[in-house]
């Protein structure tokens, strides 16, 4: 028996872009539907039940992220795809609050969209690189203590502790966009000792990599200091 595919709904204001999409995805997921406004995306989800869903912000009618409010609170098993145009931190933190699992800009290569598209099917979360580091550094505020923890859905805390000030400098220089070597040149360390503090950092915050953290400014909007 043939293995059975995704299957896919693709919400776009613009004929073009819904059919470049569907071009890029139909080899290996089965388009469902492609609408052009929320309140279609929405009646198509309802009436085909899709397991992923990649929408615009900017839809007619109800936006996108409306959409995907009213999507995730009726189906809380939808994996949402959110392909925008705007890079914002903002705009990402409202997706992810809206109940998003990824985020790509318009800008993205169509092998990054197959890669964000088989993550959220593989149930985990997609963040564009070119939108990491403005999130990242909206993460960041001046200051030196964090809000109280706060207990995640998996029982960890989203902070365990407050950063040292090595460690603040550690995840502004990775909020920028720079690479552990290069974090070290700056910081006039070795490697290890960044590893060392992203590591400590990682602890902290909970999360597991510079994606994660991302992921966590995001989803929370909170500070980490």
């Amino acid at each position: 028996m043939p293995k059975r595919r995704p299957r896919l709904v693709l919400a776009d204001g613009q004929p073009m872009m819904r059919g470049a999409l569907c071009e890029l995805l139909a080899p290996r997921y089965k388009v469902i539907a492609e609408v052009a406004d929320g309140r279609a995306l929405v009646a198509a989800a309802e009436r085909l039940r899709p397991d992923l869903v990649i929408t615009d912000v900017a839809l007619p009618g109800i936006d996108g992220l409306e959409a995907t409010r009213r999507l995730k609170a009726a189906f809380p098993n939808v994996r949402v795809l959110v392909l925008s145009v705007h890079t914002k931190a903002p705009w990402i933190r409202a997706a992810f609050a809206a109940g998003a699992c990824g985020y790509l800009t318009k800008a993205a290569a169509a092998a990054e969209v197959e890669l964000a598209v088989d993550a959220l099917l593989q149930d985990r979360y997609y963040l564009s690189p070119l939108v990491t580091r403005a999130v990242v550094a909206s993460f960041l505020c001046d200051g030196g203590r964090p809000p109280a923890p706060a207990p995640r859905e998996d029982g960890r805390m989203d902070i365990a502790g407050p950063l040292t000030r090595r460690q603040l400098d550690v995840v502004q220089m990775v909020g920028h966009g720079l690479g552990n070597k290069e974090i070290a040149r700056q910081l006039g360390v070795a490697v290890a000792t960044v590893r060392t503090h992203l590591t400590r950092v990682y602890e902290k915050l909970g999360t597991e990599s510079r994606i994660e953290l991302a992921l966590l400014a995001a989803r929370t909007g909170r500070a980490v200091m």
